[in-house]
């Protein structure tokens, strides 16, 4: 596995990260209505989460996923039910200054970082980006365990700074809601994208 490829891989895998999916709308409505703690906990489940599928991929396992299709099905129900919970949470929420939805104890950082790693296993399009990409820029016929952990870590990174930095900006953008008008506008239209995003990944069965 030469650095060429690795930073191909790296580059590839930055812009699907950034492209808004389920993952980042999540990120975005957390970020705005929850606070800081809550959106970096649902960002590192998210980059905790995708790492796996591209080890299934690494090691030949992606039949295995298959075989255990009922297992990734619940998790995509479960997370998705979740999901759309918080949004009609939000849509019912007061207009209050406060951050809306769970505390941002342990237990809610706990919770986020769960729903994070829900979302990137229930997501099938991760896994095809993956079986897609990794047989391309990499040579599977000398694939060692140190290049498995490279390869890992790289996914952790991007994903993180990615994930990260969308959770920022959303973060700081919240201060312009301080009217109760626009703290409703937001909480409504954070909710909605949780509900949509629900929908959406479940849909995708």
């Amino acid at each position: 596995m030469t650095m060429t490829s690795l930073i191909l891989y790296a580059g590839a895998l930055t812009l699907a990260a950034a492209t808004p999916g389920p993952a980042i709308v999540s990120i975005i409505a957390t970020a705005m209505t929850k606070g800081w703690k809550a959106a970096s906990g649902l960002a590192l489940g998210v980059a905790i989460g995708d790492a796996p599928l591209a080890m299934f991929v690494l090691f030949g396992l992606a039949f295995v996923a298959q075989s255990l299709g009922w297992m990734f099905l619940a998790i995509k129900v479960v997370g998705s039910a979740y999901l759309v919970w918080l949004g009609l949470k939000l849509w019912l929420s007061s207009t209050s200054n406060e951050p809306q939805g769970p505390d941002s104890s342990s237990a809610g950082f706990a919770r986020n970082l769960a729903m994070g790693v829900m979302i990137s296993l229930g997501n099938p399009k991760a896994m095809l980006f993956h079986a897609g990409m990794i047989p391309l820029l990499l040579d599977m016929s000398h694939l060692t365990m140190v290049d498995a952990l490279v390869v890992a870590l790289i996914i952790l990174c991007v994903d993180l700074t990615v994930c990260f930095a969308y959770a920022f900006a959303s973060f700081r953008a919240r201060g312009f809601f301080h009217s109760p008008q626009r703290i409703k506008l937001m909480n409504r239209a954070a909710g909605s994208a949780m509900i949509g995003t629900g929908v959406l990944v479940v849909s995708r069965t």
